[in-house]
């Protein structure tokens, strides 16, 4: 209840906020702009917003304020952090806008032309950014002063430094992609300059100037207070971090691939014979070369600082989980970006079989098949072979490597693509085929026919290749973790129904079948002396908190792990665990005991309740759409 009311505060007090500052900034500006006359319209807008916001501002700040002050709950909130952070970027953020508006029409007037033809507030003019600058740097520093009031008062708390980590790395990004607008736009009119182009090169020369003069600063002060920070344990081993260096390494792989292909293909139609000068080969291709250069400029630097945090984080699993991640994505790119290279060069080739008109002009096409393949056959043969390495490796290493969750789902979504791209392409060729043999069939029919025989083809030599790597993968983990399992000795302990140890035998028997088990029932006394030497112990909960005291005494010399099943059992109930049927107990238990044999962590089996499942499919489901069309977008930018 209180969280709703906080949050009902905190978010009438920034929309209060927000009103009142832009009706400051219109009734300002309509002063500097000649007063009333000629502007009635701003001046009822700017006091309606003022008459409205200040009243509304006040109220629900002074209440939170007032709270704060009463209850240290309110003060350590997440949602005042989420506020504190959120209103100051909402106010910093058109502050920046400012700054590149009057940068850009000055730059623009230093260089002999008009404010109006500046990108960034060409229609407006010195006192709107002006005004917005100074109203908008006065709030910033205002609520600046009241976080730094809650800071230096010992307020800061995991979820202000969360808030505030994440406030960071978003200014980090956007002071990024400034600073590579800035470097591909100054590029862009150094290429049309040396080409002699008749664009006006010189708006490009003042945006970029802007850009850079605005981006530059911001992107570096904000890694300096990043930079900072990363003594301090909690900020280097983030994750946040890794997901920001992950996120900005692989915008610039995707733009490199889109920049690089293009580029490579222009230049392959040129040797090939397409009738192009210099000039207007940079004409074409100016554009991917100015963003291609930043872009792969921004990839090796935030690559190799990712390389640096991944050999920092603690425990070799996790630094070899997130290089895997890495190389993982990098490789399925290269492979959809040579995949699609190889389609459309196959296309081609039928057409030249066919000897249809025109093809052999068609510079366009052969030039994008193969720079597609020319781009993407680097980026996989640099990733994947050392993925395949790591897998064949007989060692800890690549045990952990096979049985990767990111290895799997890899190879798991290769071969689901490729599954469903044979569907398509074969349900489009017997449409065909149909369609003609019905009379309605229209077009080139054998072409139709072989360009999608040509795709099954390569979908055929894909999928094998990569489903031959999971069998491989199997058969390799097959025989190290049979040697694993076989040096894991388990003793399951029963009173008198041995239903459950029968029951967790026969899931054992499914799927870890060289794990050594045996059942003792305490009706027939303690165990003997022999079984001492197992490595885990299973036993109900109510032999674990009554156990009989000789199975006491027995366990007291026993050295191995002891996994307890939460059984129901009168006048005792157990947090965190949801009553289930003993078969879902036995394989729960069973997948535990094959998880400590191959000397991982148990982990909870999934949820039963339907509402988490529909969440976990629905997740999937999306994630699945969000990366098809992640794909799709490179792929269409690389065929064009």
């Amino acid at each position: 209840m209180r969280t709703v009311r906080r949050l009902y505060f905190y978010a009438l007090a920034l929309i209060g906020a927000e009103a009142l500052v832009w009706g400051v900034v219109a009734l300002l500006r309509t002063v500097f702009n000649g007063g009333i006359v000629g502007g009635a319209g701003q001046l009822a807008t700017g006091l309606s917003a003022v008459l409205v916001g200040l009243p509304i501002f006040l109220f629900h700040w002074l209440t939170c304020q007032r709270d704060a002050a009463r209850d240290e709950e309110e003060h350590t909130s997440r949602i005042r952090a989420i506020f504190l952070y959120g209103v100051r970027a909402a106010f910093l953020v058109p502050a920046v806008y400012s700054s590149l508006a009057l940068l850009n029409r000055w730059a623009a007037l230093l260089l002999g032309l008009s404010g109006s033809s500046a990108s960034f507030g060409g229609s407006q003019t010195v006192s709107d950014n002006l005004v917005a600058l100074l109203v908008t740097l006065g709030v910033f520093y205002f609520f600046s002063r009241v976080l730094a009031q809650d800071e230096r008062a010992g307020h800061v708390v995991n979820y202000l430094s969360e808030t505030r980590r994440l406030y960071r790395y978003l200014w980090l990004g956007f002071g990024l992609l400034m600073v590579v607008m800035a470097v591909q736009t100054l590029l862009r009119y150094l290429l049309n300059h040396l080409t002699g182009a008749s664009d006006p090169y010189p708006s490009l020369l003042a945006n970029g100037l802007a850009l850079a003069l605005v981006g530059a600063p911001l992107w570096a002060w904000t890694a300096r207070l990043i930079d900072a920070t990363l003594d301090q344990p909690a900020e280097r081993q983030s994750i946040l971090r890794l997901v920001v260096l992950y996120l900005i390494s692989l915008a610039g792989v995707m733009g490199v691939l889109v920049a690089g292909g293009n580029v490579l293909s222009g230049l392959l139609a040129w040797l090939f014979g397409r009738p192009l000068t210099l000039a207007s080969f940079l004409s074409e291709s100016g554009g991917y070369i100015a963003a291609g250069i930043p872009l792969g400029v921004m990839w090796w630097y935030y690559g190799r600082v990712l390389e640096r945090e991944t050999a920092a984080l603690p425990g070799q699993p996790r630094r070899e989980a997130v290089r895997r991640l890495y190389r993982s994505i990098l490789s399925a790119l290269g492979v959809v970006v040579v995949f699609t290279g190889v389609m459309l060069l196959a296309g081609l080739c039928i057409d030249l079989l066919l000897a249809l008109p025109g093809m052999n002009n068609n510079w366009t096409q052969i030039s994008t098949a193969l720079g597609a393949i020319g781009i993407g056959l680097p980026l996989w043969l640099a990733c994947w072979p050392g993925l395949q390495a790591e897998a064949a490796a007989r060692s800890d290493s690549g045990d952990r490597a096979r049985r990767s969750v990111i290895r799997r789902t890899y190879l798991y979504l290769a071969v689901f693509a490729l599954v469903v791209g044979a569907m398509l392409a074969a349900g489009n060729l017997f449409f065909s085929l149909l369609s003609t043999l019905f009379g309605e069939g229209a077009g080139d029919v054998l072409r139709t026919v072989l360009q999608r025989l040509a795709i099954l083809a390569e979908i055929a030599a894909f999928l094998v290749y990569h489903l031959r790597a999971l069998r491989r993968d199997g058969q390799v983990q097959e025989q190290s973790l049979g040697s694993l399992h076989a040096a894991c000795a388990v003793l399951i302990l029963v009173e008198e129904d041995a239903g459950l140890a029968e029951d967790i035998l026969h899931e054992l028997a499914r799927h870890a079948p060289r794990l050594p088990v045996k059942v003792h029932a305490l009706s027939q006394g303690a165990p003997d002396d022999a079984l001492l030497a197992a490595q885990v112990v299973v036993l109900p909960a109510s032999l674990a908190v009554n156990p009989p005291e000789m199975l006491r005494l027995w366990l007291s010399g026993c050295s191995a792990k002891r996994m307890v099943i939460p059984l129901p059992r009168e006048g005792w109930l157990w947090l965190g665990t949801q009553p289930r049927a003993a078969h879902e107990w036995a394989r729960e238990t069973a997948a535990a005991l094959r998880q400590l044999a191959e000397g991982e962590a148990p982990r909870a089996g999934l949820p039963s309740n339907p509402w988490s499942i529909a969440g976990f499919v629905l997740g999937a489901i999306f994630a699945f759409g969000l990366l098809m069309s992640l794909f799709s977008l490179v792929l269409g930018s690389l065929s064009r």
